[in-house]
């Protein structure tokens, strides 16, 4: 294993983290290239030079990137989604992708509810009345015994429809892979899809990102949502019309939503959305906790350590399948 260079670009491994000192004991040279923001596949290219193996961030993976390597053999996704890495080029050019699963659940369903609270109870927005100087108290809208609508009834779905029934809402969910017995458990009712932009107070995406979901929140099924309805993204920015979202908010179609992942990211500043009234947004943190970064780092060690033993990895993705 000596002499190979591994990348590291996620943001949430830091240079002295014990996993990296791990490979540096075992005589790999690490290069350091962090930032929050994801590199283009240009910078992708040159910093791949001699590069073996990648801790990776958000980082586009295109055909494009993976041609101009041979030397490259794993990426190791700190983190779960990897829609951003072209998985059928991958499997082309021999490259194994893994990630860290079962680690951010908690940390996203978490951020969902805040953004719930926040944009119904007017968190931000009395706050910076007081910092103004602004006595200003318009009325908020409730959370309790309001009808919570999921999209996507996996591990973070199913999160927050538990933090959900603890505020005694009524919970509606979509998902082609219904699991029964979590729902009849949890009291979930299951629905069509454009029924949950129907009967929802509150709409919470929790679906991957895949041609079929791709701008699943459109001009129509945001038509379909109460005028006192809210819409709150954790899950990918590509799942909503960004434009359509725009026109329905500055139209006051709907009361208001909450952003943790926009289609571009960073959110561009000549982005419309920074113009949209009652819009909350966070800069794609939701996964982010300090129990999230040590689960996820334990993961990569592990596999680091099977690597360096020649023993297969875990958290493979399935080439094949695409998961």
């Amino acid at each position: 294993m000596a002499n190979q260079r591994v990348l590291v670009t996620s943001w949430i491994v830091p240079e002295d983290d014990p996993s990296l000192e791990v490979l540096r004991a075992a005589g790999i040279e690490i290069v350091m290239a962090r930032r929050q923001a994801a590199h283009t596949e240009d910078e992708m290219v040159e910093l791949l030079k001699g590069i073996s193996g990648v801790v990776a961030g958000s980082d586009r993976y295109s055909e494009k990137v993976f041609a101009s390597t041979r030397e490259l053999k794993v990426i190791s996704r700190v983190g779960v989604g990897y829609d951003a890495i072209d998985v059928k080029a991958a499997t082309e050019h021999g490259v194994a992708i893994t990630t860290t699963p079962g680690t951010n659940q908690d940390a996203v369903a978490d951020h969902a509810l805040a953004l719930i609270l926040a944009v119904a109870r007017r968190i931000v927005d009395f706050d910076r009345f007081m910092r103004a100087g602004d006595w200003n108290r318009p009325t908020p809208a409730d959370v309790y015994r309001q009808t919570l609508g999921i999209l996507g009834l996996g591990r973070i779905g199913k999160g927050v429809a538990r933090r959900g029934r603890g505020f005694d809402m009524r919970v509606i969910a979509y998902d082609p892979f219904w699991d029964d017995e979590f729902a009849r458990a949890n009291q979930v009712e299951r629905v069509g899809l454009d029924d949950v932009f129907r009967q929802a107070d509150f709409i919470s995406l929790h679906l991957p990102s895949s041609a079929e979901t791709l701008r699943i929140v459109n001009a129509e099924r945001l038509a379909l949502m109460k005028p006192t309805a809210y819409l709150i993204n954790t899950a990918r920015g590509t799942l909503i019309d960004e434009d359509a979202l725009y026109d329905a908010l500055v139209s006051n179609r709907i009361a208001g939503a909450g952003l943790d992942v926009t289609s571009e990211e960073p959110l561009p500043a000549s982005s419309e959305l920074w113009d949209a009234p009652n819009l909350f947004l966070s800069p794609h943190c939701s996964g982010r906790s300090k129990q999230t970064t040590a689960l996820a780092t334990g993961i990569f060690r592990d596999n680091l350590a099977r690597y360096l033993a020649g023993q297969p990895l875990t958290n493979l993705v399935d080439m094949k399948a695409g998961f």
